[in-house]
């Protein structure tokens, strides 16, 4: 059936990703991502198509568990090849259900929406999540280095979306030194990344280092936080100030030590 009515009334625009959360005809939530020449369309939770291969939540899931019974690769039933670019299908469409996630809540929290928006930004964790391991699971059984390569230069793109979205969930609890905090940690992160290829003297060109950047400098401009107590910290530290060291620590204490954003989640 022809579409150019949906994309008539659905235009995309062009500077940013178009998503929106539709009701389908069960009436189950969907997630709809516009694209240059179409719709996709996709399921929020489980697997982006809703499919369960070989009855496991998703391919990297069987293979886990081949691996974890010792099967070796070459022995499967399928041919050698064929289980990376299934793994890499499937990558794709959890790529795809992470932008539109990350746009979704964008423009929920724009919105005022902080229910909608800290939905979604969970999502957005949970999926980086799922990269972050299908690359790991990459690195560790795959012999091909080109291949491996070729993942290995795609993690700081997803650590920074787990970043955004680990901030911003702070920013919605107005934890605003939390947030500070762990986009320090992933701009760490991205060029830890960059320094285990060689790469380190070009990590200042990565993109997402800039953006997280100028997130940071948002939010401590809007929210008034000249040093986080991270920070206030350090300097009481340096300062030789060991009274007033003590004094932060208690109150770090109180908040309670946050969980660090991780490049490897296994």
């Amino acid at each position: 059936m022809d579409i150019c009515s949906l994309l008539k009334h659905w235009p995309k625009c062009e500077r940013s990703v178009t998503a929106r959360i539709i009701r389908g005809a069960d009436g189950q939530e969907l997630l709809q991502l516009r694209i240059d020449c179409g719709i996709l369309q996709m399921y929020p939770d489980g697997r982006p198509d809703g499919t369960k291969p070989h009855d496991c939540g998703s391919y990297l899931e069987y293979l886990e568990q081949r691996a974890l019974h010792g099967d070796s690769f070459e022995d499967m039933d399928e041919m050698f090849e064929d289980i990376w670019s299934e793994l890499d299908r499937e990558m794709i469409q959890f790529y795809h259900r992470r932008i539109a996630l990350l746009a979704i809540a964008r423009g929920a929290q724009k919105n005022n929406d902080d229910e909608l928006a800290a939905k979604c930004f969970d999502k957005v964790l949970r999926d980086s999540d799922y990269a972050l391991c299908a690359m790991e699971f990459i690195h560790e059984n795959c012999d091909d280095e080109d291949y491996i390569d070729s993942h290995e230069r795609a993690k700081p793109f997803v650590i920074w979306h787990k970043t955004v979205a680990i901030s911003q969930k702070c920013v919605l609890d107005e934890n605003f030194d939390d947030a500070i905090e762990y986009i320090k940690k992933g701009k760490k992160q991205i060029k830890r990344v960059y320094k285990s290829q060689g790469l380190g003297k070009w990590a200042k060109f990565d993109p997402s280092i800039e953006e997280l950047k100028q997130l940071e400098r948002h939010i401590r401009g809007n929210y008034g936080v000249k040093a986080t107590l991270k920070e206030q910290l350090d300097e009481a530290i340096s300062k030789e100030d060991y009274e007033g060291a003590i004094n932060i620590r208690e109150k770090l204490r109180a908040k309670g030590h946050f969980k660090l954003p991780v490049l490897r989640p296994r």
